[in-house]
């Protein structure tokens, strides 16, 4: 029961609807023929009327013993249990021709629940003796109708003929109700992973669905406006940031004192990185998904890093085809090499594909690594790892880290865990699923 609640709308209607339909269905099945006898009574009662009458008559026209020994191995073999009457039977009341119907059905056609001994078959088998002719007769023992001839057949008929349809109905009523569900929950799953942030959710399915939909649908605008708002805003930030940034550059470029330029620089170039930072942060601008070739991506990211003196070293499979954000890939990989420079003197980027066709990415350093604490704090935004350190340093807001983590997570549905390095140092370890098909 535990896992039924688990398991999807569909899934539950289905399940419940056929249960239901079974218990109900073997109880009715059961006790039917305890109530109204096999349902296919008349149908045996008829046909066995039509057996004895036949034989009666072939019997009644035979001419010697040896014409009545044939066709009473005729009748044997067609599962008639029959044999020539006796005197004292035949002088007992035995039935014509004429009653023959009647006095069959007199004797087979009995209610079981008014008479359950014969369900539980303690009666004698009833017998029928026919007069063919003076002196000359038949005795037939009447079958008695068995466990497998009463409940069996009524149970497998009642099951055939209301589980069947239950089950149809059951999976068609899962469909039409759970069709709309599935569609509903995977339109959120897509919006989750910044997939599909501009598509509504589909109106359709029962009342409550659309109501939700519709709720949901007005609530997606108004965060798309926030978005585009916010968006807009930090744009004209940006601009207006970097237009008295230039100024400040041109100016510190004429200064005198070589060692107060070299500082003044450093510090508006700080600022920019920080404008930079939290641009990329909060920018909402999605980029669409493309095969490219991974591998050529991140050497062209640790070729950038070398040419800047930065030791950080590639391995990995020379072609891999991934289907990805190129671009934010290759800002995850430089933010983590970029993070690691700073404490590390050795970077390797390793790229490996699983059999699954998963892709994992892993930045390891031979810097002093973290502790479990912090491993815990600096995926949150702006959490500095080095409170001490100062922007003078080149820290940022520390935004780095949760960029990274998600893109990974929220714009590749993948997963981004941190480790310890051997024998020290940190590695990252980002797993991006496998695409679909694959």
């Amino acid at each position: 029961m535990k896992a039924l609640r688990r398991t999807s709308v569909r899934t539950q209607i289905a399940v419940l609807t056929i249960v239901l339909a079974v218990i109900v269905t073997t109880i009715g099945a059961i006790t039917e023929p305890l109530l109204r006898g096999r349902f296919d009574k008349g149908i045996e009662i008829g046909r066995l009327i039509g057996q004895i009458g036949m034989i009666s008559e072939d019997f009644r026209a035979t001419t010697s013993a040896s014409q009545e020994d044939q066709i009473l191995q005729k009748a044997r073999e067609s599962g008639l249990d029959v044999e020539r009457a006796s005197v004292a039977q035949l002088r007992s009341n035995p039935v014509s021709a004429q009653d023959l119907s009647s006095a069959i059905r007199e004797l087979l056609d009995s209610n079981l629940f008014l008479e359950p001994a014969r369900f539980f078959r303690s009666l004698e088998q009833p017998s029928l003796v026919v007069a063919t002719a003076e002196n000359r007769g038949l005795v037939f023992r009447l079958p008695s109708f068995t466990l497998t001839k009463w409940i069996l057949p009524a149970v497998i008929g009642t099951l055939t003929l209301i589980l069947v349809p239950t089950a149809i109905l059951a999976f068609v009523s899962a469909w039409l109700i759970g069709r709309p569900i599935v569609q509903f929950a995977a339109s959120a799953e897509r919006i989750a992973t910044d997939e599909a942030l501009d598509e509504p959710f589909p109106v359709e399915g029962t009342a409550e669905l659309r109501s939700l939909a519709y709720s949901l649908n007005i609530m997606r605008k108004r965060v798309l406006d926030l978005m585009q708002a916010r968006t807009s805003m930090l744009t004209s930030i940006s601009h207006d940031l970097r237009t008295p940034l230039t100024r400040l550059r041109m100016r510190a470029e004429r200064c005198d004192p070589e060692d107060l330029r070299f500082k003044m620089l450093k510090d508006i170039e700080i600022l920019g990185g920080m404008i930079d930072e939290s641009l990329a942060y909060l920018d909402g601008t999605l980029e669409a998904t493309k095969k490219v070739e991974l591998s050529s991506l991140l050497q062209t990211v640790t070729s950038d890093f070398l040419d800047i003196g930065v030791e950080v070293e590639f391995k990995g499979p020379r072609r891999l085809i991934y289907a990805c954000k190129p671009r934010a890939i290759s800002r995850v990989v430089s933010n983590l090499i970029d993070n690691a420079s700073r404490h590390a003197t050795h970077i390797a980027v390793l790229l490996a594909q699983d059999p699954d066709g998963a892709v994992i990415i892993r930045v390891a350093d031979d810097g002093p690594g973290l502790s479990d604490e912090l491993k815990s704090h600096v995926l949150q935004p702006f959490f500095k790892a080095d409170k001490a350190r100062s922007t003078i340093s080149g820290g940022g807001f520390g935004l780095g880290l949760s960029i990274a983590h998600g893109i990974i997570t929220k714009g590749h549905g993948g997963t981004f865990d941190l480790h310890d390095h051997d024998p020290h140092g940190l590695m990252i370890v980002m797993r991006l699923p496998a695409p679909p098909g694959a």
